[in-house]
Parts: C-alpha cells; sequence; structure tokens
C-alpha cells in the first residue's frame, strides 16, 4: 500500500512538515533555558526603557523653565517663594557655568501673571523669555523649535505651576522622542494636592523628578572638573557652605 494512504489523500512535503518538527524540538528544550532567555530580553527592553536608568550630560542636556513669573510666585504654597528663587536662579547658574543652553517661557506678561522674576532675568541676561498663550509651553512652535536647535535630547523642565507648566511640557516632549525630567525643588505650585497630582502623573509616565542641586552635580559628574567650583558656588547649597566656613575655620586655628 502506498504510504501516502497513512498521512491522507495528498502528499507531505518537508516544507509541510517542518513546523511540526520544529515545535517538536522547540518543546524538547529544557523550560529554564527558555525562560532564562525570555528574561534577559525582557530586562534589557526594560532597562532600554528606563528612563530612570540615563544619566544627564552637559553635552546633551537643555533647560526649559517655565512661567517664572512674579503673579504665579504669589500662589505657591508648596515650598517658600524665597526657596524656589534662590534654587531655580541657581540651577539656571550652573547650566550657565556648564555650557548647558537655558530657554526661557512665559505667558500673559502683560497681564494677571507679570513678567518673569527679575533674579531669572539676571541670572541668564542674554536669554529673551518667549511669550505664548498656549497653556503646554510645548504646544508653542517657538518653544520646541529652540530646543530642537540645542540638537539636544535631554530635557529638563522647571517651572510654575509644577504639575502645569512643569509638567504638561515634559509629558509632551517625552512623547516626542526626548529623555524629559522635572525638577521639583525649581518648581512650584498652589498646594499639597497640586503637588502629590502632579508627581503621580510624573511617576505613571515614568519620567524622573529630581531637585536642583542633583541636575547640576550630575552633570557635572567629576569633582576634579576644572569647571567645579564654579557649579558648586552656583548652587550656593547652604549646608555646603555652613561646612565650607566651619572647616576653613578650623583650618586658620
Amino acid at each position: 500500500m502506498d504510504r501516502r494512504h497513512f498521512l491522507g489523500t495528498g502528499s507531505v512535503s518537508a516544507v509541510a512538515l517542518a513546523p511540526l518538527a520544529a515545535g517538536m524540538a522547540a518543546a524538547a528544550l529544557p523550560a529554564s533555558a527558555a525562560t532564562t532567555s525570555s528574561s534577559k530580553e525582557s530586562n534589557a527592553m526594560s532597562n532600554a526603557q528606563n528612563a530612570y536608568l540615563n544619566l544627564l550630560s552637559r553635552e546633551n542636556t537643555v533647560l526649559l523653565l517655565t512661567d517664572h513669573q512674579v503673579g504665579l510666585y504669589t500662589g505657591v504654597r508648596d515650598i517658600t517663594v524665597g526657596d524656589l528663587k534662590h534654587n531655580v536662579v541657581a540651577l539656571a547658574k550652573a547650566a550657565r557655568v556648564l555650557g548647558v543652553p537655558v530657554i526661557l517661557t512665559a505667558t500673559m506678561t502683560d497681564g494677571m501673571w507679570g513678567p518673569v522674576i527679575p533674579e531669572l532675568l539676571a541670572a541668564v541676561p542674554d536669554v529673551q523669555p518667549i511669550v505664548r498663550s498656549k497653556i503646554n509651553a510645548w504646544e508653542d512652535p517657538r518653544v520646541v523649535a529652540a530646543v530642537a536647535k540645542t540638537g539636544r535630547k535631554q530635557l529638563v523642565v522647571a517651572g510654575v505651576s509644577f504639575e502645569i507648566c512643569a509638567t504638561y511640557p515634559a509629558l509632551s516632549a517625552k512623547a516626542a522622542g526626548y529623555d524629559a525630567r522635572v525638577v521639583l525643588d525649581a518648581s512650584g505650585t498652589f498646594s499639597e494636592a497640586k503637588r502629590t497630582a502632579g508627581l503621580a502623573r510624573l511617576a505613571g509616565a515614568g519620567i524622573p523628578v529630581m531637585d536642583y542641586a542633583s541636575v547640576a552635580v550630575e552633570m557635572l559628574g567629576d569633582n576634579n572638573d576644572p569647571k567645579a567650583h564654579d557649579v558648586y558656588g552656583a548652587l550656593d547649597m547652604p549646608f555646603a557652605t555652613l561646612v565650607w566656613q566651619v572647616t576653613s575655620s578650623a583650618a586658620k586655628k
């Protein structure tokens, strides 16, 4: 009898049998080997997508400061106005020391929100704020163009209010392919609830939240760098200043 009768009415080719053979071979592999391979691939993919693992580089970072305006500062309640001014100005100064571009944007400067705080303008006197009407700064083509012009892909954002003026452009920039971060203590908002909501939204989007000093120190990278002294001077961290004063005083005795 023709062996074709055992396999059906038609002939069976090697090509047709190949998937079956492949399946049997895969089934014969140890489960641990398949699991290990899958786990490694999963971990590699997860790491590649995890922005929290990426350190800031001074060569690839641009700083976007949104709506640090006198009128908005009057409503800030989650940080003192003095600390907020100090931190954003220090961040801008440190960025300039490291050669990191700074972009300013503001909204309704002729209305209730008023001008950009004078301390910040004085820190970057050559930077002209981009005055816009869009709530989300990333929806203004001039802001996007200013960031794109730098050729940098790591975007550090700080703004007032934190959950809107800093968070919205960070979300949009990440969606556009940028590695976005938000600086918590160089931003401010009008209640703890708003602060909490902003933090939760950024966490859900996988956008790291940093403090102003860590941003600069991360970009500095090496305390032997010739710019280190000027960076720390720009940051003006109160505890560091106090430690320096104590050690300097002890050295003189």
